[in-house]
Order: structure tokens, then C-alpha cells, then sequence
């Protein structure tokens, strides 16, 4: 609500005050309601009608009680306000030398009605073309230029000197531009302690509820001083206590001050939600950039945190789509302009767990640069920077950065896929992507990937005893020895080209004890398939594992090709195979070689000898 309409409830009592003072004491009542009336549409242009009994009292202290009073407003064909009972306490001494000192105001059933903005005021980007949309850009710019030039302009020209201010059972209906339901707020319990503008402290305690299909409950205490020569507004102390919103309830704890003329407010705050808790500071200056600079540490941070209260919550989220083909939230996206640094000490992000994360943005006008990401995550140190750009309706995203020993069978489980693995990789990766929804922006990202990795134990594939049961069938022999279940890497490192929403494995190198492969392969992002092929190098020492797995001179000359393909929530043990046929299609090309450079090697014999 803006400053000035809210003064509106404040003003038709203290300039009926005034009126008051132009009074012999002893007038009638309806003279002072007709003089007051009177003096209200002179100064402000607003109608005052009082509908219901008036009382008035001059000693021990002037009294006034009014009953079913409405306000107009210049303009308005309805009264904007209506108050079922109203009262009103003056200090006799003070009136008399001049001055006015309210010692008690009580206002019971208010029912304030606050009309919608203009509907040029909010601007539904989603239906603006791009180059509607810089013009857009460019005309905020400038009127926040001009709004900033204008500060100064709202200083409260009013005198007020209020002992003590209740309002109970009232509410205010805010009226919204598109013609939509309003919002209630409902001002069940209100006090006001020594209402002053003289920077003496101010206390004051609501309980406020807004209503709605999810209902939210408001409890306020604070102690404030109002500076009006200074236009400064200094919070000694804020509480905030918030149910309804969401599942947990928010405790908000806050001091610091706001200039009024520069629409400005320098805050410490801390904050608790659930069993989160967080401490900071923020500033907010309504005609600069950023509107908010933040600088906030939380413990912990799970989105889950914002659910919304209820049953209703769960319904909601059940029926709602996936969200992938959904269009980007890009207009909410451009009204931010926002600066942040944060500290984590847990965050819960996609599902996964990263510990002392620090972040680093900036969003304004639909672009979030991330300068600085850093953390902890499963094990490995995380480095990363990333640019999306929605401020057209084409979104853009740019990331870089790296992992370092990240241990790969808890990033599997945090993933929600099968312990497929064990041991640690190191990432490197530089994308770039476009797109209207979240699958295009994956499907378009471009860039390469280098993975490196260490003790890496590949779980439910044995490629040595796949290997060696084709060098058995080679050799016509059996295997007698037992093998282990999983495939044990010496080294796994692959470079991967990310385009079409395919990861194109390419120069796909794995080390085993006897065993060197290398292949190049595809991963698909969005349905998790791939196919990859292998050539194996055999080393002689294979024989170690089982006699049958000797491996001849001529073995050790040939790619033994290995294939393996599926879906990554498939059956690991049914991804790989031996191609035999090739390996025996090598097997005779080598030996057919073999004879001919035999027979030639004996012709070139008896030629020279």
C-alpha cells in the first residue's frame, strides 16, 4: 500500500481535530460534525458521512465517538473506507495552548477498499516479441531514472501525536488490475503505542491474516522511531511470526532503518523456517540497481521448505506436469534485479547434496550471471560459472567449470540410479544451449566434457571373463578358473562432445590388468540410452587368470571388439558382448596374411640365395 493512502485513514480524524480547535467548547455536536465535515472536503477534497450515533465529551479529556462513518475519496462514486465505530480521546491542556495530542483513537470493523493500479502498471512480458521486449527494457530504465530524479517529493507533511491506537475486527480489500479476486487482508488485532514523528520509539503488536484459499497468519511486534524532519524510519526491533504460507512455519527477526525520501532500507536480518535458519543483511533501494543486494548465510537449504501448506499442496503438486516441455518462467525472471551473495552450509539442489556451497549472481532484466559457484559435492570440489539469459523469449544458457574427485557411487545414489560404480572422476565441461523449455535448453546444449577417473570398479560386468571366455572358444578350451562379478579399471578417462542432446564419447580409453580398451560411444541426455564399441588389446599375462585364457602371438595382434549398449536403468550384466564373428573374421584375414608373407618370404629366399 502506497504511504499516501495509507495516510487516508490517519486524516479525516486529525483534521477533524483541527476543526475542534476553531470551536467554543460548549457547541452542539452536530455543529462540530458539519464543521468538520466541512473543513475535510476543503483541505483533501473527501466526504465524510457519519451514519450512525455521534457522542461527545469535553471533561476530564475530550471524547468523540462516531458510529458507521464513510469516506469518499475525490473521484470515487463509493466510499473507499467505512468504519462501524469510531473513537477519539484529546488531551484538554494541550488543545488549549494550541496542540494536538490524541490519547487514545479506537476503530473497530474498518472495512478499507484500495483500488487497482492502473493496468499499464504491470506488463505480461510472455506475450512481447524480443524487440518489444528491449523496448521495454529501455523505458524501465528510464523510469526508474526519472522516479530516482523525483525522490524527496513524499515527505509526510503531517503532525501526529497518537498515545495509544487499536483497530480490531477490520480488514483491507486491495483491488487487483486485471480484475481478478481481490486480496484480503484481514486486521483482526492491532496496537499502537506513542504514535509519534518525533523519532520516539513506537510500539506496536498486529495479528493479521490473509485471506485466501490458503488462509496465512501474521504476528507483528516491533518498536520503531519515526524521524519526520529527517524522513528516516529506524527499526529498533521487527518479529514476524508467518503460518500458512508454507508447510513450515517462518519466523522473520529484523532492525536496521529506511529513508523515506529515497525509498531506501538498510536491514539486518534472521530468519527461520522449520529447522532453517539464516542471517544477513539486505538492502533495498526501490529507484536503483540492484533493488535488493543480499548478503545472507543459511545453514541448510531444501526447496521443500516452500511447499505449500495443507492438503490442498499435495493434490496440486500431484496433478501438476512435469514441466520439462513446459514454457520457461522467463517473466517472473524479468522483474527481478537482484544482487546476492550466499553461503550454505547444506544446500539440496536437484537432489543433490552440497555442502559449503558459496554463490556469487546478479539478475537484472532477465539475465542471471552465477560469477562464483563453489562448493562441496560428494566428496569432490566444485568450481562453476554459468550466464542464462531470458531476456528474450528465446532463453540462452552458457556454463563452465569443473569437479574435482567426485565419488561416483554417491553421486549414483543421490542421482536415484543404480550403484552401477564405484571410485572417483574429475569433470571439466564448457556448454552452451538455447531454447523456449527446459528439454530444448538440454536437447540444444553444445560443448565438450573431459572425464578423467581413478579406482574406478564398474559393478555386475566382468569384461575380463567376457574376454576370456571368447580367447577359450579361440584356444577350444574351457575355463576352469572363477571370476569376479564386477570389472576392476587401472584407468578410465574419456573426452565427450555434448550436441543434439547426445553425449558423443570420444576417445574412450579403460585400462585393466591385461586388458587396454579403447572406443568411442553415445549417451543420450533425455531417455538415458547408449551404445558404445571397444577394441581390446590382450596382453600374454592374461594367462595368469586361466590357462584357457593364454593368449598366442597371433591373438595379441588382433581388436578384440566388445559392445556394450542398453539403457542406463537397465540390467548391467546384459550390456556387453563379445563379437566373435569379427574376432574370427581377424583371426583368418591374420592368418591368411601370415601365409602369404610366409611364401614370400621363401620365393624372396631363393631369388637372392
Amino acid at each position: 500500500m502506497k504511504r499516501s493512502s495509507a495516510l487516508l485513514i490517519v486524516a479525516p480524524m486529525a483534521l477533524a481535530v483541527v476543526a475542534l480547535l476553531l470551536l467554543p467548547l460548549l457547541v452542539d455536536k452536530a455543529r462540530v460534525l458539519e464543521l468538520a465535515t466541512s473543513m475535510l472536503k476543503e483541505q483533501t477534497g473527501a466526504t465524510l458521512e457519519v451514519g450512525g450515533d455521534i457522542g461527545l465529551k469535553l471533561l476530564p479529556r475530550i471524547g468523540v465517538s462516531l458510529e458507521d462513518v464513510s469516506l469518499a475519496m475525490p473521484g470515487e462514486a463509493e466510499p473507499s473506507m467505512r468504519v462501524q465505530s469510531l473513537q477519539l480521546g484529546l488531551q484538554l491542556v494541550p488543545l488549549l495552548s494550541g496542540d494536538v495530542a490524541i490519547d487514545w483513537l479506537e476503530l473497530g470493523g474498518l472495512d478499507y477498499r484500495l483500488a487497482a493500479g492502473k493496468q499499464g502498471d504491470k506488463v505480461d512480458t510472455s506475450v512481447l516479441s524480443d524487440a518489444q521486449l528491449d523496448a521495454y527494457y529501455a523505458q524501465r530504465r528510464r523510469e526508474k531514472a526519472k522516479s530516482a530524479q523525483a525522490a524527496g517529493v513524499l515527505a509526510i507533511p503531517l503532525a501526529l501525536e497518537v498515545a495509544t491506537l487499536k483497530v480490531s475486527d477490520s480488514r483491507l480489500q486491495l483491488e487487483n488490475a486485471d480484475g481478478g479476486e481481490p486480496t484480503i487482508v484481514e486486521l483482526q488485532r492491532l496496537k499502537a503505542s506513542d504514535i509519534n514523528l518525533e523519532a520516539r520509539p513506537i510500539s506496536l503488536t498486529a495479528d493479521i491474516r490473509l485471506a485466501g484459499e490458503q488462509a496465512v497468519e501474521l504476528g507483528i511486534q516491533a518498536s520503531v522511531l519515526v524521524d519526520q524532519a529527517q524522513q528516516l524510519v529506524t527499526i529498533e526491533k521487527l518479529a514476524l511470526n508467518a503460518s500458512g504460507a508454507t508447510a513450515q512455519k517462518v519466523q522473520l527477526r529484523a532492525r536496521g532503518t529506511a529513508d523515506l525520501d529515497r525509498q531506501t532500507a538498510d536491514l539486518e536480518l534472521r530468519v527461520q523456517i522449520g529447522d532453517t535458519r539464516g542471517e544477513g543483511s539486505l538492502v533495498y533501494a526501490a529507484q536503483e540497481s540492484p533493488a535488493i543486494d543480499a548478503d545472507m548465510h543459511f545453514d541448510r537449504f531444501d526447496p521443500a521448505i516452500f511447499a505449500l501448506a495443507g492438503p490442498e499442496a499435495t493434490s496440486a503438486a500431484a496433478d501438476s506436469p512435469a514441466g520439462g516441455d513446459d514454457p520457461l518462467p522467463l517473466a517472473a525472471l524479468r522483474d527481478i534485479d537482484t544482487r546476492a551473495t550466499l553461503v550454505i552450509d547444506e544446500a539440496l539442489l536437484a537432489g543433490h547434496t552440497v555442502q559449503a556451497l558459496q554463490i556469487q549472481l546478479r539478475a537484472l532484466e532477465g539475465v542471471v550471471e552465477v560469477l562464483s559457484l563453489t562448493g562441496e559435492v560428494y566428496g569432490g570440489q566444485l568450481a562453476a560459472g554459468a550466464t542464462f539469459n531470458g531476456r528474450h523469449n528465446t532463453a540462452t544458457l552458457e556454463t563452465r567449470g569443473e569437479v574435482r574427485d567426485l565419488d561416483i557411487a554417491a553421486a549414483l545414489a543421490g542421482a536415484g540410479t543404480k550403484p552401477l560404480a564405484t571410485g572417483q572422476a574429475s569433470l571439466d565441461w564448457e556448454l552452451q544451449g538455447a531454447g523456449r523449455t527446459g528439454n530444448e535448453l538440454v536437447q540444444a546444449l553444445t560443448g565438450p566434457i573431459t572425464l578423467q577417473t581413478s579406482q574406478v570398479v564398474l559393478r555386475d560386468i566382468g569384461v575380463e571373463q567376457l574376454l576370456c571366455e571368447a580367447v577359450a572358444l579361440t584356444n577350444r578350451e574351457t575355463l576352469s578358473a572363477s571370476f569376479a562379478g564386477d570389472t576392476r579399471f587401472q584407468a578410465l578417462e574419456a573426452n565427450v562432445q555434448l550436441a543434439d542432446g547426445t553425449a558423443t564419447l570420444r576417445a574412450l580409453r579403460a585400462d585393466l590388468d591385461h586388458i587396454k580398451l579403447t572406443g568411442s560411444g553415445s549417451y543420450t541426455l533425455l531417455d538415458g540410452e547408449f551404445d558404445t564399441t571397444f577394441k581390446a588389446r590382450l596382453s600374454p599375462e592374461l594367462e595368469s587368470v586361466d590357462r584357457a585364457c593364454r593368449v598366442s602371438k597371433r591373438l595379441t595382434a588382433i581388436d578384440w571388439p566388445l559392445d556394450c549398449s542398453g539403457n542406463i536403468d537397465g540390467e548391467p550384466g546384459k550390456w556387453c558382448k563379445v563379437d566373435t564373428a569379427a574376432i574370427v573374421k581377424d583371426l583368418s584375414v591374420n592368418e591368411a596374411q601370415r601365409k602369404i608373407e610366409k611364401k614370400a618370404g621363401k620365393l624372396l629366399d631363393k631369388l637372392f640365395n
